[in-house]
């Protein structure tokens, strides 16, 4: 799952299919990008946190294989094991590349 990041317009989700690799690509300086309830600043300016609630609705509006829940649930729960959370469980850390 792959995220896009721009200064102009909120952040986008390509490649839903990919569940093996969650990562947010940054089209310029991480600090000027348009963030929104989706997609917010990270701890750091090498992560962001991605919404998992609105993360798995947007990729289910695009993916049609019966075992993406099944997968989506399983790299949800990878990232729990890494500690890639919130305090909550609601936003799961994602890696920037620029």
């Amino acid at each position: 799952m792959i995220i896009e990041l721009t200064v102009h317009h909120p952040p986008k989700l390509v490649e839903p299919e990919r569940v093996d690799r969650l990562h947010a690509v940054c089209h310029g300086d991480p600090k000027d990008m348009h963030y929104d309830e989706f997609v917010q600043e990270g701890p750091d300016w090498d992560h962001v946190w991605v919404d998992i609630a609105l993360l798995r609705a947007r990729a289910l509006e695009q993916v049609d294989d019966p075992t993406f829940e099944q997968q989506f649930e399983n790299m949800i729960a990878y990232a729990r094991r890494k500690e890639w959370l919130n305090a909550l469980g609601t936003r799961v850390r994602a890696h920037l590349e620029r």
